[in-house]
């Protein structure tokens, strides 16, 4: 027999959507045909036009996580609301566009790599340096690659 249900938004998001949080971490926008719901208007492409109280609360409330993700080098489909068109990672020693857009840090220098600015100003997290000097072993060396 048929019942009569009431579908309810969720009170209170965990998570910023698929394209704040797309927003947030590359600095990027991405207007789809429909259902955007990101920061901008829906025409203007440059992010740092919409910078809002909004953007700073949702940053100041999902920095943690978003920067753990970030610095993780997953993939953005393992965030939760993603969307496969915004497809995008971060990697240990570098920070996300909401970190150096929204946040009070020393410039960084002409030429200096994120690597050596963390370094310089001891911004490395926890554990941090060790998983990027492990990824940079990993790295196959220009040099030492065959080619036929």
């Amino acid at each position: 027999m048929p019942t009569k249900r009431t579908w309810r938004e969720r009170q209170g998001i965990a998570f910023p959507s698929a394209y704040q949080a797309s927003e947030l971490l590359t600095g990027e926008i991405s207007y789809p045909v429909l259902g955007y719901d990101g920061y901008g208007d829906g025409v203007g492409k440059d992010l740092t036009a919409f910078i809002s109280d909004l953007m700073r609360a949702d940053w100041a409330e999902h920095r943690d996580a978003l920067l753990r993700f970030w610095i993780g080098g997953e993939y953005s489909s393992q965030l939760p609301n993603s969307k496969p068109w915004l497809f995008y990672r971060g990697a240990p020693g570098t920070r996300p566009w909401a970190w150096w857009e929204l946040e009070d840090h020393p410039p960084i220098r002409d030429g200096e790599s994120e690597d050596d600015y963390l370094t310089r100003t001891r911004q490395w997290l926890p554990g941090e340096r060790q998983v990027f000097d492990e990824a940079a072993a990993d790295e196959p060396d220009d040099a030492d690659a065959d080619f036929p």
